[in-house]
């Protein structure tokens, strides 16, 4: 008689959860750029009349529900794809009109409404994160990943890259299970895959896909180490000069309102408090301050040569300036703080590309050396 063996709901990670990620992180801070973007210029045009007003908060519920149906009703793997592009685009819809749910007065203009969406950027990218590391070898979670790259076979679209992937993942299986009916169902997919009976497509990427491996590829070539470096050094010190530029000019505005009574004034906006009280005003200028100075001090590393320390000079200040300070400066600037977080990004990818190109240690292979690639 067969052992009944215990139920187990241990949650696995999908194949490709990161990528779906991303791109639900891509469509949904896009979509919130964009439709600020589009209102600004439209000036803010209403649909509907003089009793109904058709939100676009409807139009994220809708897409929201279409994003949720399509992995319940489909199993195709390309439906967790448009699943993660309309379920994205449909947050960031919803997440835009955040001011209008957390105030009495339907505020779509309320000042906290950007840095709360800033912050659900920032979860998903730490989500993002966390997810992509590689996990640990398990027989099951291997398994559930075989069989979801198994649904390549009967789509015809197995291309030799993932028919080796499908075969390791069997052999790792077979290899640390100490399960027979896990280790013997792999061994059965295993010699099945190595029959010779399933069809290999050639690897054919989407078009979208190839335009940004040639431009990475492009990019890669034109951007040696003096020019990469180069380009840090123009970055961090435009980044930087720009902070303290604004540092210097809030100290005298500070101190010019202080000596004529109207503090107050410095932290108005129009008919709007955006800081009230000087307890933040003083914070702003602390940890701008501070973010500026490290990144002129990484560029002027960067200038001498100290490469590495400059590196993690310029990682520390741009992680401090994206998660901390931006969500104080999307509270005082609302989204105009949008663009100089995006150049912080593109610099802060550009530090990252550096060091893995650039800074890795070098592997000895007999008298060569090769450059590790991860």
């Amino acid at each position: 008689m067969a052992q009944l063996k215990i139920k187990t709901r241990v949650a696995v990670k999908r194949e490709k959860a990161d990528q779906y990620v991303l791109i639900s992180l891509i469509s949904f801070a896009g979509m919130v750029l964009i439709t600020r973007l589009f209102l600004e210029l439209t000036g803010y045009p209403q649909l509907g009349n003089k009793e109904l007003h058709i939100a676009h908060v409807l139009w994220g519920g809708l897409f929201l529900f279409i994003g949720l149906m399509l992995p319940l009703i489909l199993a195709n793997t390309w439906a967790l794809f448009w699943s993660s592009v309309v379920g994205g685009v449909g947050f960031g819809l919803f997440i835009d009109e955040v001011g209008k749910f957390i105030t009495q007065s339907n505020d779509y203009f309320y000042p906290p409404a950007a840095p709360i969406i800033y912050t659900f950027i920032l979860i998903t990218v730490f989500l993002y994160l966390r997810i992509r590391r590689t996990p640990k070898l398990k027989a099951r979670a291997e398994l559930y990943r075989a069989l979801q790259n198994m649904t390549e076979v009967l789509d015809y679209d197995l291309d030799p890259i993932e028919m080796q992937t499908l075969e390791q993942r069997l052999v790792n299986i077979i290899a640390v299970s100490d399960d027979d009916d896990i280790r013997d169902f792999a061994t059965a997919l295993l010699q099945f895959v190595r029959s010779n009976k399933i069809d290999v497509v050639p690897r054919n990427k989407p078009r979208f896909i190839q335009f940004l491996l040639k431009v990475v590829d492009t990019a890669n070539k034109i951007l040696s180490e003096t020019r990469l470096r180069w380009g840090l050094i123009v970055g961090l010190g435009w980044l930087g000069g720009v902070a303290v530029f604004d540092l210097v000019n809030l100290v005298l505005l500070s101190t010019n309102a202080i000596t004529s009574n109207e503090l107050p004034l410095l932290f108005r906006r129009g008919d709007t408090f955006f800081v009230d009280t000087p307890l933040w005003f003083a914070v702003r200028l602390g940890v701008e301050g501070i973010v500026g100075l490290l990144a002129l001090l990484a560029a002027g590393g960067y200038i001498l040569r100290r490469n590495k320390w400059s590196t993690s000079l310029a990682i520390l200040g741009l992680t401090v300036s994206l998660t901390i300070v931006n969500l104080l400066l999307f509270y005082l600037d609302q989204f105009s703080a949008s663009i100089n977080a995006l150049v912080q990004l593109i610099v802060f990818l550009g530090v990252l590309s550096y060091r893995r190109r650039f800074l890795r240690p070098k592997l000895l292979v007999g008298t060569d050396q090769e450059n590790v690639v991860t």
